[in-house]
């Protein structure tokens, strides 16, 4: 069983944008569809939407203010109708592991909601799972070449791979108008799926297989030698591997040592040493540089990765590899035990040294994880009578109450603060007036202080930002940019006229010290919320 879905948003920051529209269709193992449902929202007061953003969804100003429902409302709706279908399900569609499965996973925890529902445990040894087609057509072109037509090529040369031209490439209608609307998108992407199972069925089964984390582990304990396969920019990156052990707190990770590779230079080097191999294999590339060797993959079982049994490999082992010394170095690797372990203790400090600082001070940044499993389902019980208390003061005093209920366990993890800050959102967009007078003055310095910051690597869109975006587009178009030329003088004006707007409203309220979540504390959220107990 599958859940199509789709999403529309204010932009590409996928920490700090909101859906705008949701498209769900709820499917047999054949694609019909049993079900389905498509949510508009509001834009919310603290989400500034990219022009980009506005200009290729289609989107009005009018749009953000007069659609039916709140952005809580909205994501409460789409959860009741997720968890109202038959459930363990796949949760499909295109490019959703690149945007729509963080975006969601983003929305649904700023609005009090179990931020891994795509991934939840249903039964013994069985989760929802995460399927992309568009994985799958890089899968099926990487391993059947030829099967899909795929003429039109992207800036590099290679096969363009949007949704849009792949559909239009195979009879799949989606035409230029129809594109960006989330359910237009995902009867496009229901209708692929239906003739890749045709063409491909192999290949297609072998990725159900891949979208849960067990699929990806039964795979791997019943073959000590496969490809993995992926793919940038259209051009396909398969190598020959055998499976290692991965640190134990890493129960997602799955660790290949790729066989190109003569393993008998990394057997002998220590914890240090393959640390230093670790992390510059992730290190970017620079344009004319030598790339490093990247004898490790190391992969994350719950997005669905591209493992095939050798039989169904042909087109992407190496030639220069054969399979005799392929044979001999997974046995050496196999055999060490001790090589196996250095690398465990390699790969987990590489981690550690290499993870950007969290700024915890932006809730937006803070995990989607929340702690064991029992306070996990104390804070989404506290959620659950947040959301059905009869209105914003009893709302209110849910978060007021927040501080004492989950006590020693902000001793522990003051990040759950996080919790209380979403709903105080939640409060003001539904609400302002049952916020005390203070609270509201905070919730709008704290909106004006991000609109208004001028650091262009702000991690959300800012006035400047989208001023900036909004002349470029201008440029491209006058310069003949396709992507641009159905935009029209009006569209243009109307977001200038837009953000002026929300310029003159926001203006009074900018603290002398603008914000700057990316690097600076968030001074104007920070006491809308009382601090955490001290330890």
């Amino acid at each position: 069983m599958f859940i199509f879905y789709d999403t529309e948003a204010t932009g590409l920051e996928m920490k700090f944008d909101q859906i705008l529209q949701i498209a769900l269709a709820f499917t047999d193992d054949n694609m019909n569809t049993l079900a389905s449902k498509k949510l508009q929202s509001r834009r919310a007061p603290w989400v500034l939407p990219s022009a980009g953003a506005m200009l290729i969804t289609g989107f009005t100003p009018d749009d953000l203010k007069n659609a039916p429902l709140s952005h809580f409302e909205m994501m409460q709706q789409t959860f009741e109708w997720i968890q109202a279908q038959h459930w363990p399900v796949l949760f499909a569609g295109f490019n959703t592991l690149g945007f729509d499965e963080e975006i969601l996973a983003r929305n649904l925890q700023q609005n009090l909601l179990d931020a891994e529902v795509t991934t939840a445990l249903v039964g013994v040894g069985q989760h929802n799972g995460r399927f992309d087609l568009s994985e799958v057509v890089k899968a099926v072109e990487s391993y059947m070449p030829g099967t899909l037509k795929l003429d039109r090529l992207n800036e590099k040369g290679y096969p363009s791979l949007s949704l849009k031209n792949i559909a239009q490439q195979n009879g799949i209608p989606l035409n230029d108008n129809e594109a960006h609307d989330a359910m237009n998108d995902v009867r496009a992407t229901i209708g692929l799926a239906k003739l890749l199972k045709k063409a491909a069925p192999e290949i297609w089964d072998q990725m159900i297989k891949m979208a849960t984390s067990e699929g990806v582990d039964q795979f791997v304990s019943k073959n000590q030698m496969f490809t993995h396969c992926y793919m940038t920019y259209g051009k396909a990156k398969g190598a020959v591997v055998t499976p290692l052990t991965t640190p134990a707190d890493h129960q997602n990770t799955l660790v290949l040592f790729d066989l190109s590779y003569d393993p008998s230079r990394y057997r002998t080097m220590s914890v240090d040493e393959l640390k230093k191999v670790v992390i510059e294999q992730k290190r970017k590339v620079e344009k004319g540089e030598m790339p490093p060797p990247r004898p490790f993959r190391i992969i994350d079982k719950t997005k669905q990765p591209t493992l095939m049994p050798i039989d169904y490999s042909d087109a992407v082992i190496p030639g220069f590899l054969k399979e005799k010394v392929a044979r001999q170095r997974m046995q050496d690797v196999q055999a060490d035990q001790a090589f196996q372990q250095r690398l465990r203790q390699a790969i987990a400090e590489a981690e550690m040294e290499t993870s950007p600082p969290v700024n915890s001070q932006a809730p937006e940044f803070l995990p989607l994880q929340i702690g064991s499993a029992d306070l996990k389902k104390r804070i989404l019980d506290w959620a659950k009578e947040f959301k059905q208390a009869p209105d914003a003061v009893s709302k209110m005093s849910l978060v007021d109450a927040f501080k004492t209920r989950f006590a020693d366990d902000l001793v522990k993890d003051p990040t759950l603060y996080r919790f209380p800050k979403f709903a105080i959102r939640i409060v003001y967009d539904i609400d302002p007036q049952a916020l005390p007078e203070e609270k509201r003055l905070l919730m709008k310095q704290y909106i004006a202080e991000r609109f208004f910051n001028t650091d262009p690597k702000a991690p959300y869109c800012t006035l400047a930002k989208a001023r900036n975006e909004l002349a470029e587009i201008e440029n491209k178009r006058r310069h003949g940019d396709e992507r641009w030329q159905n935009v029209t003088d009006g569209q243009i004006r109307a977001l200038k006229l837009y953000y002026t707007a929300i310029e003159k409203e926001y203006a009074p309220y900018l603290a002398s010290h603008p914000v700057n979540d990316n690097a600076q504390p968030d001074n104007s959220f920070k006491n809308i919320v009382p601090k955490p107990p001290a330890a």
